[in-house]
């Protein structure tokens, strides 16, 4: 019996621990597989560029570890980098999936060089999630509706026109002068 084997308490059978690790390990794979769908082979492709050198093994465990992350990029199409956060597309995710394995590059640490291939057509978003663009049309509606309520209610004037009315240029003026 080795040393990671474990003893059946009813048939007394010898049984190796790190079998029952690598069939969680497929398990897992089997579930990312099906939530990338037709993106699946391509982003095993891609996790290949993690080896060392070309035909090198890579861990059962690293290899499920970056799928999970392509795995999220694929989901929700967002992907922080150098501290920004940007959205981008799932066709550019697969063009980009198809750039890098296109390359044949080996060794990677990280999924930076992906990334930068996803740099040119990605969006940069705010943290709140929504890209520039977003952020204006929101920002060009609340304005409207500012106005919208200021052609509404005539009666009420600026700071600006208050200040002018009381016949001073800024508030400390007015607080200077005292009640009237």
């Amino acid at each position: 019996m080795a040393k990671d084997d474990i003893r059946c308490p009813f048939c007394d059978q010898a049984f190796n621990c790190d079998v029952l690790e690598s069939a969680e390990i497929f398990e897992e794979r089997l579930v990312v597989a099906s939530r990338l769908g037709s993106a699946w082979r391509l982003a095993n492709e891609y996790i290949d560029c993690f080896r060392q050198k070309p035909g090198g093994r890579i861990s059962h465990k690293k290899r499920l570890r970056h799928l999970k992350a392509i795995c999220g990029l694929w989901e929700k199409c967002e992907f922080e980098f150098d501290g920004k956060k940007y959205r981008t597309t799932k066709d550019a995710i697969r063009r980009g999936l198809t750039t890098v394995c296109d390359l044949e590059k080996y060794g990677f640490g990280n999924n930076n060089y992906l990334k930068k291939c996803l740099l040119d057509t990605a969006q940069r978003i705010s943290t709140e999630g929504l890209t520039a663009k977003e952020e204006s049309a929101i920002e060009t509606k609340r304005r409207s509706i500012v106005a919208e309520k200021a052609a509404k209610n005539k009666d009420t004037m600026t700071a600006q026109e208050y200040l002018k009315k009381q016949g001073v240029l800024n508030f400390a003026e007015l607080l200077k002068r005292g009640p009237s």
